[in-house]
């Protein structure tokens, strides 16, 4: 089978996919991910083919207007119309080019994303990939929508209204790149039903709702278990004292002021008797008890860690669940407030810092917590077993094998009628 998965996005939205491909490709599978030149080089490690998309996840994260905004305390949707919008030749190219990377695949599987430039010609089965439970239910809120726990009448309307929003939202993107309009009011409404969705989530947080589609599966977290070596500096830095606090900032990294943000971390770590590890983001030049280090396996390192602070991110919130570790979560925007919500209700975190309330004295307490509570430590414990034994990518794998044999049966059943 020739899979092409096609993903737009940061480094967390384009690992899994990673981690997927290479589970595919163990399975005997030819596999080609399409996405942003940014990634080439990882997409290539992995051993897979590799397709280019246009664009860059910088071209909106690192905006200086979107970290302007930000910091002067504007919402998400505030911030993010101070960012020139794509044009139309853009969604355009993009959504040629996503045609092409789909072409003469026997399976494609797209995120959510890349599904708005994504039109099926039925000449392939295909499915879908969210990063939150994304199907309509009665059991909880839409991901986008305040979480208030006001029964079943409350939650199917929060869900009518995210279906109206990311109409709204996409009908524009759409248009531009000469594609039909998705169904008003529910433009992910076939996703589950007609075709597989995939959530790549622990089901120590969600599992499936009576009331959701046959085809919508929570299936465990995408790992990429990489071949990587830790830099000698690093393994010394580690086993030179007690174990440090870890912080990434991920793909929000621009939002933050690098120096800024590690004097006042720092500080609150050094009040713990902690070092630092710092990944991806900062100051270049660091003090001697910060590690600075660009790309880190987080499996080898989270686990070495007393702490970790970080963004929220569907995927980063996954490898702090994996590693077994406390943790601190300072969501910015999109579902980062949604995962430090739940990671904080699970009993594995500390009670969220908003990116507009990051204060010095705030993360002392959060820290002092993840430090200090046994309770929290040994949650955090147990939750990293479930999370390791869950083989995510194996269940997707074996539910998209599946969806192409019954595609193929279906076709050959209408062909001979």
């Amino acid at each position: 089978m020739r899979a092409s998965l096609v993903v737009l996005g940061s480094r967390g939205d384009v690992q899994p996919f990673i981690a997927l491909g290479t589970t595919l490709k163990a399975r005997g599978h030819a596999v080609t991910l399409a996405t942003h030149g940014d990634f080439e080089t990882l997409v290539r490690e992995a051993g897979l083919d590799f397709i280019e998309l246009p664009g860059s996840p910088r071209d909106f994260l690192a905006h200086p207007a979107l970290a302007e905004a930000l910091q002067q305390g504007a919402s998400l949707f505030r911030a993010a119309r101070k960012v020139p919008r794509p044009t139309a030749e853009h969604i355009r190219e993009l959504a040629a080019k996503v045609a092409k990377a789909s072409a003469g695949a026997d399976l494609v599987v797209n995120s959510i994303l890349s599904r708005i430039s994504f039109e099926s010609d039925d000449s392939a089965p295909w499915g879908s990939v969210t990063w939150w439970p994304l199907n309509p239910t009665a059991q909880w809120p839409a991901m986008i929508l305040p979480q208030y726990r006001l029964g079943r009448p409350y939650n199917r309307l929060t869900h009518r209204l995210a279906g109206l929003l990311d109409w709204i939202t996409i009908r524009g993107l759409r248009k531009d790149a000469s594609l039909p309009p998705l169904p008003f009011g529910a433009p992910y409404g076939n996703l589950g039903k007609d075709v597989p969705l995939l959530c790549p989530v622990t089901r120590a947080l969600f599992t499936e709702p009576s009331d959701w589609p046959e085809r919508s599966h929570i299936t465990g977290y995408w790992f990429w278990d990489r071949k990587w070596t830790p830099p000698q500096e690093l393994v010394d830095f580690m086993d030179s004292g007690t174990p440090p606090v870890t912080l990434s900032f991920g793909s929000i990294w621009p939002v933050h002021p690098p120096a800024e943000t590690l004097e006042k971390v720092l500080a609150v770590v050094r009040s713990h008797g902690r070092r630092l590890v710092l990944v991806g983001g900062g100051p270049t030049t660091v003090p001697e008890d910060v590690f600075r280090i660009d790309d880190v396996h987080y499996p080898w390192l989270l686990p070495r860690s007393a702490a970790f602070i970080h963004h929220g991110g569907c995927n980063t919130t996954g490898e702090a669940l994996r590693s077994g570790r406390p943790q601190v979560v300072v969501p910015t925007f999109a579902d980062s407030p949604f995962w430090a919500a739940n990671v904080h209700a699970l009993g594995v975190a500390a009670k969220p810092i908003p990116f507009r309330q990051f204060t010095a004295e705030r993360l002392d307490e959060a820290l002092g917590a993840a430090l200090s509570d046994d309770d929290m430590r040994r949650k955090a414990h147990d939750v990293g077993e479930t999370v390791r034994a869950e083989h995510g990518t194996e269940k997707a794998s074996e539910i998209l094998e599946e969806w192409v044999r019954h595609w193929r049966t279906q076709k050959s059943i209408v062909a001979s009628a």
